[in-house]
């Protein structure tokens, strides 16, 4: 799985570097002049300034708050608490979408090796998707960094030489997972179906360090999930919630049937919730539904989402595979990126949608028969692939939508370069085919 460290040719230094140098100077022109993200503070983006704000003025939290993991809050706040007008958060936005690229470029060379690595950079560096959340005050931005580098740590670990270099890089893995946690939980489903898939791996084929790496990225996640599950159960008054309350919610708009606009309205605390997910609208739906009990109240939530469940229970499956669909269909992504009468994000969802993903796809047949039996040379695309199975799975539960999918792009990116080099080489499509992990080797 973990490919041999070779140096790069003259060629694909240069390509590299002028990735990082293009890159990095195409995002930072992006945040600070076409799309900086204090010129769009509305909707979701002023609900995060806002709390950051709260936090900066050291205002309680109440169980509005709950709806919402912390992470991105008091990211923003920490920043502002330095530079009030904003420029730091703007430049901390930047570095971490070139750390998105970095992430992606490790991910993509360990597991594939210098071609693969390279053709996906260059391909994460023109990725509109990946950066436009950059110039917004969103959690996507710091949620994908996070993503892929808690992804990139796993990997190190399972290649570490030694067993103290598993336990180090799995504990780094989980701490990543659980930032990733405190800015979105979408990351839990994804994380958990990883995990199950490489420990089976591990031990059916015979190799060592699965309880290092299971109590390793435990230990890791742990650390800030009992404090984020403490925070949102304490604002929740009581009703237990892992990160946030809005997965209730979220369930409820994903299963409630052919509605835009949902309106929560909570008579007991004086307060009402508008949301409306971006696919409603792009399937034509305008009926709104007004819900008598507030948005963060779970098992109002979840009662009024069981009872539609018990009326049409085959309506309700059907709306849990469009939830999955709708993760990949779609003429834009939200926040849209539209600049001078051109939508780009129509235009790099088209490139997702007829591009990446049929690539993706192709590779994941072909080396489907070695998945299924969990092969030794299979954890390459076990490793790609969970991360987005997982994601599938949390929207068949809850809601689907472009924006949840954008951040599981790079897995993407990486298996849709793989797919078009051994296109054109044997030896490219022959690739982990008689590689062993170095590290967790056979006892």
């Amino acid at each position: 799985m973990q490919q041999p460290v070779i140096p790069l040719s003259r060629a694909q230094g240069a390509i590299v570097w002028a990735c990082w140098l293009g890159g990095g100077l195409l995002r930072l022109i992006y945040v600070l002049v076409i799309h900086p993200p204090t010129q769009h503070v509305y909707s979701d983006m002023q609900g995060y300034v806002q709390r950051a704000l709260n936090r900066v003025a050291g205002g309680p939290e109440n169980i509005g708050d709950s709806l919402y993991p912390p992470g991105t809050s008091m990211l923003f706040a920490t920043l502002h608490r330095f530079d009030p007008s904003s420029g730091l958060t703007v430049i901390a936005q930047w570095l971490l979408s070139l750390g998105t690229m970095a992430g992606v470029w490790v991910i993509a060379r360990a597991l594939y090796g210098n071609r693969v690595a390279v053709l996906a950079l260059v391909a994460t560096t023109l990725y509109l998707p990946l950066f436009h959340y950059a110039g917004l005050f969103l959690a996507e931005n710091p949620f994908t960094f996070c993503l892929v580098a808690a992804y990139a740590c796993l990997i190190k670990a399972i290649a570490a030489s030694r067993p103290i270099g598993t336990a180090l890089w799995a504990i780094a893995a989980g701490l990543l997972a659980g930032l990733a946690a405190s800015l979105k939980a979408t990351i839990l489903l994804p994380v958990a179906m990883t995990g199950v898939v490489v420990i089976v791996w591990l031990i059916r084929n015979r190799r060592r360090g699965a309880p290092t790496l299971a109590f390793g990225v435990l230990l890791g996640i742990s650390t800030l999930l009992l404090p984020l599950a403490e925070r949102c159960t304490r604002l929740a008054e009581g009703h237990f919630c892992l990160v946030s309350t809005n997965t209730g919610m979220n369930a409820l708009m994903g299963h409630a049937g052919e509605y835009a606009e949902f309106v929560w309205v909570d008579p007991t605390r004086n307060s009402t919730y508008s949301f409306t997910s971006p696919s409603a609208p792009m399937r034509g739906y305008t009926a709104p539904v007004r819900l008598a009990f507030g948005a963060y109240d779970v098992p109002a939530n979840v009662a009024e989402l069981h009872t539609r469940i018990a009326a049409d229970p085959a309506a309700a499956f059907r709306l849990s595979l469009r939830n999955v669909v709708d993760l990949f269909v779609g003429r834009d992504f939200w926040p849209g990126a539209a600049y001078q009468q051109r939508n780009w994000s129509r235009a790099y969802q088209w490139t997702a949608q007829w591009l990446l993903l049929p690539l993706a796809l192709a590779w994941l047949i072909y080396r489907a028969p070695r998945l299924i039996r969990l092969r030794d040379d299979s954890l390459a695309e076990w490793l790609l692939l969970t991360p987005l199975l997982g994601l599938m799975l949390t929207a068949f539960i809850s809601l689907g939508e472009l924006r949840f999918r954008i951040p599981f792009d790079g897995f993407l990116i990486i298996l849709a370069a793989q797919a078009l080099l051994a296109l054109f080489s044997r030896e490219q499509r022959l690739i982990n085919s008689t590689a062993p992990l170095p590290a967790i080797r056979q006892p």
